[in-house]
């Protein structure tokens, strides 16, 4: 008996709390509402019709009987002329019983008659014929004549429509389809026609029009145009702004996207965006999955920040091999210079970097204990820390790093919130709301078992307190499908002359790496051997470098120009030929060297095929007008590593990666720049490199061992994340290399590398899993 009342009492304690929340999200529901038709009629008196139309659609979705959106929905679609639109809204106006004028009844079923669904119609003027004493208006004869048109039309008898004083003249306001001008804001409460509703208290001389003569007064307003201070353009630009800004109370409306360049901000990043800032505060999780755009949404919220006036000072971390991609995605799309770990500012005076108030780091950077103090010292308005799981402990210093900041906003950006433990959700969420999941010991004792660290219990009570930090859009959710790809490696085998000159070149590289002291060396050693997987022509530019006068290494550098003066790249050259001369459709040819991109560019030339050239250091003109070029004039894009970058080219389907690059995720951008949401077709991608070249062992390990070319955009960074540490995977490569002279250790090395790579992948796999196990659907938009 105990045990039932125990149980009743928790019942009702449940219920109680469950109808507490209901009530607080009908509220807020409400006060939400009441926001959206603020922003509907301002947009309405701008004249934004298109605009306003789509926030009342917005609007009917959160409540479909809001009769107030669709009087307003359906006058913006009057004044569009738009009659699909009408239609849709009429539709929805008789679902939901929202219709309270005959002339919108009459426009429906005209609508419906013309659409081919006469039953409809036929319903519609039942309706009309039954009960149109309880509709507002009155019909004119033109419109009596339409309904014994569509009377004719219907499959079936309507009844006889009531006698009234129809008016001879149509309405000026009647067009192919008489649909009323609905309830114009500026004149709220009474329909236009109502007051024309007959009144049997009012005499004919009664309803003569009332004259009535306004004089105004102009000598103020030419007075302040003649006496007041001028103003320039940008103030008065400034000043409308400002007005507009003014009508902004929420921020269910974003004002940055007119100001992004070459950014297609889908619907679910700009809902992130707003939910991100008007339910998190400007605090949250982005944990969407792998390729849809996490970076988009962060930079959407900085950008709404910074327009709105809220954000003067930002710190971005990030890992080391992303500073430039983030630079330049900042830079080009959101129109934001930041100063990065990458620039000459930070080497030459890191006291003045760290004072300059937008700054883009590398984490591993910040966190070292020359720049820590510098780093915390400094106020941000926002952070922004892509990859967040790697603060995943406590205990590191990354996570101390973020923790000990000075900061208003924080976005933290990880595509797997979960990667081995639970109580690694208790960390980030620390991060962002101390206190949100109680303390460390009791969210262990409330929400992990014994045993299981990854299977919540609790797990409805977890989700729930997580929706209030995190998001996580699915691609099921965004409705993001793409297209399969596949890749095809195309090994050419180098000629007697080429080989020869090869290995001389790998003799030459192994010696100077055994006798280099500078990193800056190092560099352009590794750098040598990259550009000789391109093209004799790249190579030639590092061998001229190094072969000036005084350089230690000249005489050597001198000898291997002179043999490479007489190879040309011709067997990979005519590789290439042959699958572009083949076939009919666009390619786009990636070379990272601009040495190589002028002897490709020879050769077309030569051959007669008309290309594009898409490359840096052109002008944003420059860069459209060969996009322009590539799309309706020819069939060849020759394109640097930009690769056409904040330009849709998913038009075309094929990619020949001339060089490989030995960054993967340089691969991978290079691919997504069709791969992505547009594209139709399956994408075929040709990789071209010599064979047993370090270019053909890192296509073994990156395609045989995890298939790399069929994971989706941005995966392969999480599985190189897990095995790289803080070094590179170019360097990885460059240091194999010199390690293992002979070809059977070189095989052993890259075999291992491979092996690491098949468990970092399998661990990658396995996390994925738990994530969507972990958070469905439902912390989406």
């Amino acid at each position: 008996m105990t045990v039932d009342k125990k149980f009743k009492k928790k019942l009702k304690r449940k219920e109680k709390k469950a109808g507490l929340k209901r009530k607080r999200r009908r509220f807020e529901s409400i006060e939400r509402l009441d926001e959206l038709l603020g922003l509907l009629d301002f947009r309405l008196q701008m004249r934004r019709y298109q605009d306003a139309i789509s926030l009342a659609l917005r609007i009917l979705k959160l409540d479909p009987e809001c009769k107030k959106a669709f009087d307003r929905a359906v006058l913006c679609a009057a004044r569009l002329g738009n009659n699909v639109n009408t239609y849709s809204l009429l539709s929805h106006g008789w679902e939901y019983g929202l219709i309270d004028h005959k002339r919108n009844l009459l426009a429906l079923a005209q609508m419906a008659c013309e659409a081919g669904d006469t039953e409809f119609s036929a319903d519609v003027l039942n309706e009309l014929a039954k009960n149109g004493i309880k509709y507002q208006g009155r019909l004119t004869k033109s419109e009596f004549k339409l309904i014994q048109r569509l009377k004719e039309t219907v499959s079936r008898p309507i009844g006889e429509f009531p006698a009234q004083g129809a008016d001879d003249k149509q309405d000026s306001t009647s067009n192919n389809h008489p649909i009323d001008n609905a309830h114009d804001p500026q004149t709220p409460g009474k329909d236009n026609d109502e007051a024309r509703r007959p009144d049997p208290n009012v005499t004919e001389e009664d309803e003569k029009p009332l004259l009535v003569q306004v004089e105004v007064d102009p000598q103020p307003l030419l007075d302040a145009v003649t006496h007041g201070p001028a103003a320039t353009k940008e103030t008065l630009d400034m000043t409308l702004l400002a007005y507009e800004v003014s009508f902004q109370t929420t921020y269910d409306e974003l004002l940055c996207l007119p100001l992004l360049k070459g950014v297609e901000a889908f619907w679910y990043q700009r809902e992130t965006a707003r939910k991100v800032m008007k339910d998190f505060r400007g605090r949250a999780i982005l944990a969407d999955e792998v390729g849809l755009g996490k970076t988009i949404e962060a930079c959407l919220v900085l950008k709404e920040y910074m327009v709105r006036g809220l954000v003067k000072t930002a710190l971005i971390l990030v890992p080391s091999s992303l500073v430039n991609q983030w630079k330049g995605e900042l830079l080009e799309k959101f129109g934001l210079s930041f100063v990065s770990t990458n620039d000459d500012l930070f080497r030459h005076d890191p006291e003045a970097f760290w004072d300059e108030p937008l700054v883009l780091a590398s984490i591993h950077t910040a966190r070292s204990k020359r720049h820590f103090e510098a780093v915390t010292r400094r106020f941000n308005d926002i952070v922004v820390v892509d990859e967040a799981h790697h603060l995943k402990e406590h205990t590191t210093v990354n996570w101390k790093l973020v923790n000990a900041l000075q900061k208003t906003f924080l976005l933290l950006l990880t595509a797997t919130p979960v990667q081995n433990n639970l109580e690694e959700l208790y960390t980030l969420v620390t991060l962002l709301k101390p206190g949100h999941l109680q303390t460390r010991k009791a969210f262990k004792s409330k929400f992990m078992a014994r045993g299981n660290p990854t299977d919540p219990i609790n797990r409805e009570l977890l989700r729930e307190m997580l929706r209030e930090v995190m998001i996580r859009n699915t691609r099921s959710v965004a409705r993001v499908q793409l297209p399969p790809r596949f890749a095809n490696t195309i090994k050419v085998t180098p000629g007697l002359d080429e080989a020869a000159f090869f290995s001389k070149l790998e003799v030459f590289v192994r010696d100077e790496m055994g006798r280099a002291e500078s990193a800056l060396v190092k560099m352009q050693l590794r750098r040598l051997l990259e550009t000789a997987g391109s093209s004799f022509a790249a190579c030639t530019g590092i061998l001229k470098t190094m072969a000036v006068a005084g350089y230690e290494r000249s005489e050597r550098a001198k000898g291997l120009l002179e043999e490479i003066a007489g190879l040309k790249d011709s067997a990979k050259v005519d590789r290439v030929l042959d699958i572009i001369l083949a076939g009919r459709e666009k390619v786009l040819v990636f070379v990272k060297y601009r040495a190589t991109l002028h002897l490709l560019n020879s050769v077309f030339q030569r051959k007669g095929i008309r290309h594009a050239i898409f490359q840096g250091g052109m002008t944003n003109e420059q860069k459209l007008a060969a996009v322009e070029t590539f799309r309706d004039n020819c069939r060849v894009l020759l394109t640097t590593g930009s690769g056409g970058e904040g330009h849709n080219l998913q038009f075309c389907h094929n990619i020949i990666n001339y060089d490989l690059p030995w960054n993967p995720m340089e691969i991978e951008q290079r691919i997504g720049r069709i791969h992505r949401i547009g594209q139709k077709q399956q994408v075929h991608i040709y990789n071209f490199c010599s064979e047993g070249s370090i270019e053909d062992r890192i296509l073994y390990v990156l395609d045989r061992k995890i298939n790399m070319f069929e994971l989706v955009i941005g995966e392969i960074d999480m599985i190189l994340g897990r095995l790289r540490g803080e070094k590179e995977f170019a360097d990885m490569v460059f240091d194999l290399w010199v390690q293992n002279i002979n070809e059977a250790s070189l095989d052993k090395a890259f075999e291992e590398m491979g092996t690491r790579l098949k468990r970092a992948k399998a661990a990658y796999d396995k996390t994925k899993t738990l994530d969507e196990k972990l958070f469905t659907d439902d912390f989406g938009m």
